[in-house]
């Protein structure tokens, strides 16, 4: 039987001898006319595809999607920064991964030659997207959030406060009494460039709305005997007072003081109305003139004096049972607080602070 290298042996010319190619030699040219035959036919364009390439090199990359881009064409805009290199694997890629559907427009900083699947994992994080990002802790008073919302849009916190002084655009539920303090729901928010003060307050606003509907806060306020707004007081006093682990104990604290009747005497009330974090206020301002002043005053401030999250409002619709009627932050360092149910088991504990604090002054 002929060997199926001789498929391959030269024709032979009258001007050439006989001699045949060693063996090896003939291996040889066999695999270099099947290499040339792959480069060529890798420049053959296919029939309607234009395969898109983009510059070589390495380094960040800022590129931009329209609203309405199809797959192909966020490949092709890819592939023109050199993110990818082409477009089809861009497309082929996606086909993989079901999300890649959810990409959306605006502009996102990514890295040249990233590859496909990386370059859409890329596209899908939150942190590759060119935002605005406002960031609101727990128990944030409104003009913190004010102040830190007006420097990521790079304008004044007047022009929040001019907004939140008009707020029936905003969304707050009727309960709010027209007040944004309480309902700027902390979280981490990201708007696209060119947001506007109310649209921010909005969305704070909604976020609110959709955590106090998950915890069915109307409802469960009214079978707790409570108006939602005094919720939303309540938790803002907890979120300001005690760590996230104690706020259901201090919840039943305050609820047992107004039930009694007893003036729930608190620090952090009186600082939101002096605009202060004062950890001893001194004798002139325990007799300031306020209504959130809870020494000289019966039953609740007027309002919230900070906006809580929703393990606060948690705590006060879920609250500890327990007949305390005090609590002290004994360290407030590690915000360790400790619950009496006498007026001498508090002054043992109000002791134990005022020596933390003569240490640590």
């Amino acid at each position: 039987m002929p060997s199926i290298l001789d498929e391959f042996k030269p024709e032979q010319s009258r001007y050439k001898s006989n001699l045949q190619p060693a063996p090896y030699l003939r291996i040889g040219l066999i695999i270099f006319a099947v290499l040339v035959g792959i480069v060529a036919y890798s420049f053959i364009p296919s029939a309607g595809v234009k395969i898109l390439d983009g510059p070589g090199g390495s380094g960040p990359v800022q590129i931009s999607i329209e609203a309405g881009s199809s797959l192909t064409e966020i490949g092709k805009v890819l592939a023109n920064a050199g993110v990818v290199n082409n477009y089809l694997e861009f497309v082929s890629a996606a086909d993989d991964i079901p999300q890649s559907s959810t990409i959306g427009p605006g502009k996102y900083n990514l890295v040249k030659s990233m590859g496909a699947k990386e370059a859409i994992f890329a596209l899908l994080d939150p942190e590759s997207k060119v935002s605005i990002k406002i960031v609101i802790p727990e128990g944030s008073r409104s003009k913190y959030v004010f102040a830190a919302s007006a420097q990521a849009l790079g304008i004044s916190p007047a022009e929040f406060e001019a907004v939140a002084k008009d707020p029936k655009d905003l969304g707050l539920p009727e309960y709010a009494k027209n007040n944004v303090e309480g309902f700027l729901y902390p979280a981490t928010y990201r708007f696209e460039e060119g947001v506007n003060p109310k649209e921010v307050l909005q969305q704070m606003i909604k976020r609110f709305s959709q955590a106090a509907a998950e915890q069915q806060l109307e409802a469960t306020a009214k079978a707790n005997g409570l108006k939602p707004y005094e919720v939303i007081i309540l938790a803002s006093i907890v979120e300001k007072e005690v760590a996230s682990v104690d706020q259901a104990k201090a919840a039943r604290v305050l609820l047992n003081r107004l039930a009694k009747p007893m003036r729930l005497q608190l620090d952090s009330t009186l600082n939101y109305e002096l605009d202060t974090n004062t950890i001893i206020l001194t004798d002139e301002q325990l007799k300031a003139d306020s209504p959130y002043n809870t020494y000289t005053n019966d039953g609740l401030p007027p309002g919230p004096i900070a906006n809580p999250s929703e393990a606060a409002i948690n705590a006060v619709l879920n609250p500890e049972d327990g007949d305390w009627i005090y609590w002290v932050t004994v360290n407030l360092d590690t915000k360790e607080t400790k619950f009496a149910s006498s007026n001498s088991e508090f002054l043992v504990h109000k002791q134990e602070f005022l020596r933390w604090y003569d240490q640590n002054k």
